[in-house]
């Protein structure tokens, strides 16, 4: 999204970084699971593909409804976190890290190069594309007061 000349924190969305090793593994049960469907019925057993097509759709659907769309969105007082159905804020006022990391933590991320975003709660694992640009961007939102 663009930002507004006037008001530079405006609302600004960044996708998901997206792995393609990840996004290999993400396809790898519903692709695997539809083939075996194919195999069964060039093997003239089409009442045994049926399930195995069903098995790929019902991943399809359970993947997507988990993972898409995963993006992070900076708001005029909170960062948005969505990742499929999952979706909550982050007041910029509880945040009291930023940091950049490489971790196999989970989070609504489909990337490993990530940022974890530190609140006296809990870390919250993302994976913006342009992470620098994000954490330049959520760092200027945050209110004014000593960093560590």
């Amino acid at each position: 999204m663009k930002e507004n000349a006037a008001n530079p924190l405006s609302r600004k969305t960044y996708r998901s970084a997206v792995d393609r090793w990840l996004a290999f593994l993400l396809l790898l049960p519903i692709v695997g699971a539809a083939a075996i469907g194919v195999v069964l019925v060039a093997m003239q057993r089409p009442g045994d593909a049926w399930p195995m097509f069903g098995v790929a759709v019902g991943t399809l659907l359970m993947t997507a409804i988990f993972t898409v769309p995963c993006r992070y969105t900076l708001l005029e007082d909170s960062l948005s976190v969505r990742c499929g159905v999952i979706c909550y804020q982050i007041p910029y006022a509880d945040i009291v890290e930023i940091r950049s990391a490489f971790t196999f933590a989970s989070g609504p991320a489909l990337s490993l190069r990530r940022v974890i975003v530190r609140t006296a709660k809990r870390d919250h694992i993302l994976s913006p594309a342009g992470r620098e640009s994000f954490m330049e961007d959520l760092q200027a939102r945050l209110p004014d007061r000593p960093r560590n």
